[in-house]
């Protein structure tokens, strides 16, 4: 663990502020893996504007958060078992990033991943009755990613499953094609892209 970020973004004004830099403001508990290896039961919560999360080790209000150290052999299981790693992924501009990133499905032959974060969008006063006041804004954006190499670099997963097709062989780009066709299936939502992967995964 470390100290937080010291963030000084100019919403700690006095103007309204909609949204959060936060996932979720309530802490959740979690179960910290180190290397595949039982650690500790945390409170955590994830500042997806800083792309840091937040622990404490008891709900106590005296007791102020740390920052989990960005390691690739992190792992966090939070109780409805969904699970949080620290991964390298390239951008849809090309770049390589590394981060925190959600896990879909990491059991299989192609995993499906996906990042959460949050943008900021400073507002301001009205300087007269003719001019509103504009509230801070936190727009949070989800970004869906995949890999078929265990500890691989993630790709981004384009809206248009036809660019994805083309990474497969061609009786499994047919057979996936003809599946998500006649379910009506996209890469848009959450639960379809999990859909088209299990499908995916099950033919290879």
């Amino acid at each position: 663990m470390h100290d937080l970020l010291d963030d000084k973004i100019t919403y700690k004004s006095n103007l309204k502020t909609i949204g959060s830099p936060y996932l979720k403001e309530n802490y959740q508990i979690a179960t910290l893996f180190y290397k595949e290896e039982l650690q500790e039961h945390f409170y955590i919560r994830h500042n997806i504007l800083n792309d840091e999360i937040e622990l404490k080790k008891s709900m106590l209000p005296n007791e102020q958060p740390k920052a989990l150290i960005r390691d690739p052999g992190i792992k966090l299981v939070l109780e409805d078992g969904k699970a949080i790693c620290f991964k390298k992924y390239r951008s849809k501009k090309g770049d390589i990033k590394r981060g925190f990133i959600y896990t879909l499905n990491d059991s299989a032959t192609y995993a499906i991943y996906k990042t959460i974060h949050a943008k900021f969008s400073e507002g301001h006063t009205a300087t007269s009755s003719m001019v509103k006041e504009v509230p801070h804004r936190f727009s949070h954006f989800t970004s869906y990613y995949f890999t078929s190499i265990p500890q691989g670099t993630l790709y981004p997963l384009t809206s248009n499953y036809k660019k994805f097709l083309q990474n497969l062989k061609p009786e499994i780009q047919k057979k996936l094609k003809a599946y998500i066709k006649e379910n009506g299936l996209n890469f848009k939502d959450e639960n379809e892209i999990k859909l088209i992967f299990d499908y995916l995964n099950s033919i290879l």
